[in-house]
């Protein structure tokens, strides 16, 4: 099978559930770290929104509807070893992190220069 072109389908209520998800986090991080720039917020912060927030149990409801759709085009198996290999906190950050703090830092020159 060519993954390249393989096709995933996630229902429109599950889709939206994700990015809704998403959104949320995304914000919310946001957010949180400009107040922490600005002195008005710190780890405790962010704690207390990941623990209000439910943060990792709706992270594991996004993460599922993926894999699900993903499991049902490359199987089960497949699914389970390509997120055994996905590396985890506190290991050292994948290569894509790096790449894109590299993105990030470029960008921000970019807008200083």
């Amino acid at each position: 099978m060519n993954r390249d072109e393989s096709r995933v389908t996630v229902p429109l209520d599950r889709a939206i559930e994700v990015a809704r998800f998403l959104e949320c986090l995304t914000r919310s991080i946001d957010r949180i770290g400009s107040r922490m720039a600005g002195g008005h917020a710190d780890a405790e912060t962010v704690d207390r929104f990941i623990d209000e927030w439910l943060i990792g149990p709706q992270a594991s409801r996004a993460r599922r509807v993926l894999w699900d759709a993903i499991s049902q085009v490359i199987g089960e198996e497949a699914v389970e070893g390509i997120a055994e290999a996905v590396p985890r906190f506190p290991d050292a950050p994948p290569d894509e992190v790096g790449r894109l703090r590299q993105e990030l830092s470029a960008g921000q020159k970019a807008l200083d220069g």
